[in-house]
């Protein structure tokens, strides 16, 4: 399998990838701003029918998008005030309408691989952006660890340390924004959210602590990526739904996991209070 450079790019983007989704996810999940995600992916989406039609690259095209879309998202939850969420349906809206009004101008194929993915046909300079994205990203997590982790326990208290929550928020949300645009690309856009939210969502099931969950979301989306590519290239899938259906079935067997675990709870319980 290893013998075609395509599939050892393939490969390693994932294990890329497989570090980069939890890392800007997380924040995202704790923050409730997981929505955004969908606003974004869609706005990639409408950055690979505009790049189509007028003749650019469909990746420049859809970073392109998703950073004016995280621009305008954040202009327009400041001015909804308390009903912020408002701004990304709005967004949201808009990158559908044009996604799919531009769609009938643009090659049906090419179009439809970013609606899950082609990570099979990532090009050279495809994987070096994905590098230097990980580059940014990892650093930016390494760095910003602890102001993170003070800022969304209490943000507050975090301005009050002098800790530049404004700053790293604008940078996260930047990050968030290109990892989506990328991602687009590799695992598709209607599921790229999802690898976003999945791996953290079934890390914080088990209530642990923020390091704990940190270094539990990354091994269950590295998990999921490698797991989808081995999978999907042995039984013909689109990789990057075979990734979201693993990550999927991993939050499934936490719920599992969970669920026997607070049986043997209460049972232990009940046999502690029975008198000797």
């Amino acid at each position: 399998m290893f013998r075609y450079e395509f599939m050892v790019i393939a490969f390693v983007i994932c294990i890329l990838l497989g570090f980069v989704f939890p890392v800007v996810g997380a924040p995202s999940v704790y923050k409730r701003l997981s929505s955004s995600g969908d606003a974004l992916a869609h706005s990639a989406l409408a950055g690979v029918a505009i790049g189509l039609v007028a003749g650019f690259s469909p990746l420049w095209a859809s970073i392109v998008s998703c950073c004016v879309a995280f621009l305008l998202i954040n202009l327009l939850r400041r001015k909804f005030g308390k009903f912020a969420e408002i701004g990304v349906v709005v967004i949201l809206a808009a990158a559908v309408a044009i996604a799919g009004i531009l769609s009938g101008y643009a090659s049906a194929a090419n179009f439809d691989s970013y609606l899950f993915g082609s990570i099979l046909l990532v090009t050279r300079t495809e994987l070096y952006v994905v590098i230097a994205l990980t580059a940014c990203v990892l650093l930016f997590g390494f760095f910003t660890y602890l102001p993170m982790m003070h800022s969304l326990y209490n943000e507050s208290e975090a301005k009050l340390n002098k800790i530049p929550v404004g700053i790293i928020d604008i940078i996260h949300s930047l990050l968030f924004a290109l990892t989506v645009a990328i991602g687009a690309k590799v695992v598709g856009s209607l599921v790229v959210t999802s690898m976003l939210v999945l791996p953290v969502a079934s890390a914080l099931l088990l209530r642990r602590g923020y390091l704990f969950t940190t270094v539990l979301s990354l091994m269950f989306s590295l998990g999921s990526m490698i797991g989808g590519f081995f999978l999907s290239n042995a039984l013909d899938w689109k990789p990057g739904a075979t990734s979201v259906g693993l990550a999927v079935a991993l939050l499934l067997l936490v719920l599992v996991y969970r669920g026997i675990a607070y049986l043997a709870y209460r049972q232990k319980k009940k046999k502690d209070a029975r008198p000797s």
